[in-house]
């Protein structure tokens, strides 16, 4: 096939797993951007910093792997995770050592006046003052990544790779746990329980307003809602469903409006909360999960209602033997799919995964 059939083939059989209906075989993807730099033996600290550069490590590596349907993301995004959980993020070549993935350094800078500026000033004004003045990102800095992105999104194009993940909303939690500090931002649920909710219903109104107008720009395949200090593990269910479900709700329904799937990158333990998500659009989410939660659990749960990705463990991919990895995976196509399934690492490919092990996971969903 040339790129634009491949590209085609590969989001039929990515779209009907998620509208769940019946594919060829089991759709196969991960999210390789670290472990691109391992494969190509590239340097891991300009992946880091360079755009390009990343895209051109991730491509060479799915063109050695065309069994691939999709990829997560086309280049490696730490100054996306630092906008994310307004948090600092260390990198190599810089703050540390070449070879190093992308750290979050997590500190308190999120203040309680911060919260009434939020209230006052909206919070689309107020998270670009603070990208400016906490972070560092300039206008000229988003300028550039725009452009940038352009370039990235157009040779992947032509490759004839799809990504799965291109805008990424949050629910107002996850990046004032970030920017606040977990320790003090739990203090805070209990300490201003009623302005924490005020200043996220301020935060959910520009977030959905801002995720439609990228949507109509970028016309992704998904939207990638991230959610890890969200998790049923963090929060009791009075928090979580106050701080929580009812942000996570609009957000998925608000993009399943606009014509695009609902990609829940869902970190950690939920096992608590499964069923809740039967309340989400039918055959418009994909549910990813990180071997944090019970994957076997999760299908009883969701059966029928939502698309399951993963969950092949980092640890597995690194440390396994490729019999271990075919075999679990063999195991999650014929007892999470055949309808539904993804097959993935859990959360990302991890940077250490061996070769044969990546191979042995592709193997196992394609036959080749």
């Amino acid at each position: 096939m040339n790129p634009v059939e491949l590209r085609a083939a590969r989001l039929g059989r990515m779209t009907r797993a998620v509208a769940l209906e019946p594919t060829d075989r089991t759709p196969v993807m991960a999210w390789i951007d670290a472990w691109a730099a391992t494969y190509r033996q590239g340097s891991m600290a300009r992946l880091s910093t360079d755009p390009l550069y990343a895209n051109q490590l991730i491509l060479e590596t799915v063109a050695d792997f065309p069994e691939f349907d999709m990829i997560e993301v086309a280049a490696a995004l730490p100054r996306s995770v630092a906008a994310a959980t307004l948090s600092r993020v260390k990198v190599a070549g810089k703050e540390l050592p070449e070879g190093s993935l992308w750290q979050v350094d997590e500190q308190e800078h999120i203040t309680d006046e911060d919260y009434d500026r939020i209230l006052q000033m909206g919070w689309t004004a107020w998270k670009f003052e603070y990208y400016g003045r906490v972070l560092g990102f300039t206008p000229q800095d988003f300028e550039e990544l725009g452009k940038l992105g352009a370039i990235i999104g157009q040779r992947t194009f032509e490759a004839g790779i799809p990504t799965l993940s291109d805008v990424f909303p949050n629910i107002p939690l996850d990046p004032l746990a970030g920017g606040r500090s977990m320790a003090k931002f739990m203090t805070d649920l209990y300490r201003m329980p009623d302005k924490l909710k005020e200043v996220m219903d301020v935060m959910i109104t520009d977030t959905i307003e801002e995720m439609r107008g990228m949507i109509r720009m970028i016309k992704p395949f998904s939207v990638m809602m991230a959610v890890a200090r969200g998790s049923s593990a963090f929060l009791s269910p009075r928090l979580w469903n106050k701080f929580v479900w009812p942000y996570l709700l609009q957000l998925s329904h608000a993009a399943a409006e606009e014509g695009v799937f609902v990609n829940l990158h869902l970190d950690g333990d939920w096992n608590r909360d499964m069923e809740r998500f039967r309340e989400m659009p039918k055959g418009k989410c994909i549910w990813a999960c990180d071997n944090g939660s019970d994957i076997f659990k999760l299908k009883t749960a969701l059966d029928g209602h939502m698309a399951i990705k993963g969950d092949v463990p980092p640890a597995l991919l690194a440390l396994g033997t490729p019999d271990d990895v075919h075999a679990y995976c063999t195991r999650l196509i014929r007892e999470i799919g055949p309808t539904g399934f993804i097959l993935a690492p859990g959360c990302t490919m991890p940077q250490n995964a061996k070769v044969e092990n990546v191979r042995a996971m592709v193997q196992a969903a394609t036959g080749c």
